[in-house]
């Protein structure tokens, strides 16, 4: 099972050879391999408690500094 790595905030996510590979895109050092026994634990865990990390998720978005906010749109934009 090899797809398609993914990469969200910092974070790069990637199935291969049965295995589930989650590396820091700024410190490549900060790497973790789980099993697709273990990936399959994790997701479990994670839909247990996704209303949670969704408020979580939610309540960061709402505490962006205006600093890290106009640096997060000055990247976003191509034009400027």
């Amino acid at each position: 099972m090899d797809i398609a790595e993914m990469k969200a905030h910092g974070w790069k996510f990637q199935l291969a050879n049965d295995q589930l590979s989650i590396t820091s895109e700024q410190d490549p050092n900060a790497h973790l391999e789980l099993s697709a026994k273990a990936a399959f634990s994790l997701l479990d865990y994670l839909y247990q408690y996704r209303d949670d990390l969704a408020v979580a998720a939610e309540d960061e978005e709402k505490t962006i500094s205006p600093i890290d906010a106009i640096n997060t749109t000055e990247k976003a934009n191509p034009f400027g």
